[in-house]
């Protein structure tokens, strides 16, 4: 069910990244405007746009990526 490979550890490393599809990549642009931070510097998202009815997103920080997941009972985790 999941494309995760386990043992490698080489999905950590930027460079081997997939390249996001050109459909997602155009649509995520266009569809939805850059939210600005509050006065504090903080950016709000739901999560119904940032997870867009996905139950796992990505998130590339510097030469890692981050897994954020729906939990069976709503809640979230995030991995390294």
């Amino acid at each position: 069910m999941s494309s995760h490979q386990s043992g490698s550890g080489s999905d950590r490393e930027f460079g081997s990244a997939p390249a996001p599809s050109p459909r997602l990549a155009a649509s995520s642009d266009a569809a939805r405007p850059s939210l600005p931070a509050d006065s504090d510097g903080i950016r709000y998202v739901t999560s119904s746009d940032l997870f867009a009815g996905a139950r796992e997103v990505v998130i590339q920080h510097e030469r890692h990526r981050y897994r954020l997941k729906i939990t069976s009972k709503g809640g979230m985790i995030l991995n390294k």
